[in-house]
């Protein structure tokens, strides 16, 4: 039973290495269980399930877009409880737009940057602190995206957001379908 326990604890404290990444080739979300196990989950296909329907795989769908967002609301203060005792290593965003005037290009970069501010901020409200960062704007023939996420998670930060959130957990359990009462509307 005490090297059950210990097995456990050590799951709990053993840091998770988590690397997002986004480019012209690959996008991938990789966790690495290097301390204890030198193994690499890759969760490409499981995000890929998230937004695309089970029939076509290939076609990302609307509703399944929703769906899945309104889990992530559901879910939402674990998720950020959790980041907040996370400090991010490295985050890199490089956004790329293309443009054929002067006029759209330089629109292109307002807006980009305008995007970077707002991202930054989001990164930085999500996280316990920001190691190494880096962001720019570049032209290109074609608009995109590129990002790089590196940090540590470690699984006992998701047991103290459940116990921080502990009122939370009957509602995601047993989530309550239909409207809410609000003024006349009767909801029996």
């Amino acid at each position: 039973m005490i090297y059950v326990l210990v097995v456990f604890v050590l799951l709990l404290i053993t840091p998770i290495r988590v690397v997002i990444t986004k480019d012209e080739t690959r996008s991938d979300i990789d966790f690495y269980f290097t301390r204890i196990f030198n193994l690499r989950l890759d969760f490409d296909e499981f995000i890929k399930l998230l937004f695309t329907e089970a029939d076509t795989p290939e076609k990302i769908s609307p509703a399944k877009i929703l769906h899945t967002y309104q889990n992530y609301n559901r879910f939402s203060p674990f998720v950020r409880t959790a980041t907040r005792m996370v400090p991010l290593d490295k985050i890199t965003v490089i956004v790329k737009t293309e443009g054929k005037s002067l006029e759209r290009q330089t629109w292109n970069f307002v807006f980009a940057w305008i995007f970077l501010g707002y991202f930054q901020n989001l990164v930085h409200g999500y996280f316990k602190y920001v190691k190494d960062e880096y962001y720019n704007q570049v032209s290109a023939e074609k608009t995109a995206i590129f990002f790089e996420l590196r940090f540590n998670f470690r699984l006992i930060y998701l047991l103290f957001s459940g116990i921080k959130n502990i009122n939370r957990v009957p509602k995601l359990i047993n989530p309550k379908k239909g409207r809410k009462k609000h003024g006349a509307t009767s909801n029996r």
